[in-house]
């Protein structure tokens, strides 16, 4: 009992942050898909494709380690990749290789959303340690 109570925060922390990450993914999946001249979906479509990509996601890397497999380049990497662009072939009127090619606009999008997030925060910090 006192385990759970002392983690309370960290599960506050994870029920406003996840969705606000869900967000952010969808954002980028519609500038992504505006950056390869495919028509952007509805934002609530590319929320429902960002979580389908993760479920899709979460049940390969199950899989890949119940099989023992998960070691190498491909189970780590290009797996992946491979399932996000299957998904967003599947939920978008898009072909798979302007699919891959969204995906991979949209992860650099996350990236950048993400270091400037976290040097955003670096700035707090420093500034309120001066």
């Amino acid at each position: 009992m006192a385990d759970s109570l002392g983690n309370l925060d960290a599960v506050w922390t994870l029920a406003a942050l996840v969705p606000l990450a869900v967000a952010a993914a969808a954002w980028a999946l519609q500038m992504a898909c505006g950056f390869c001249s495919v028509d952007p979906p509805e934002f609530w479509h590319a929320v429902t494709i960002i979580v389908v990509t993760a479920v899709t996601n979460v049940v390969l890397r199950f899989v890949l380690q119940a099989t023992d497999s998960a070691h190498g380049i491909w189970p780590e990497y290009a797996a992946p990749a491979v399932a996000t662009a299957i998904v967003i072939a599947v939920g978008l009127p898009t072909g798979p290789f302007t699919a891959l090619t969204i995906m991979i606009v949209q992860v650099f999008l996350c990236a950048m959303i993400y270091y400037c997030l976290g040097g955003l925060q670096t700035l707090m910090t420093v500034s309120m340690l001066v």
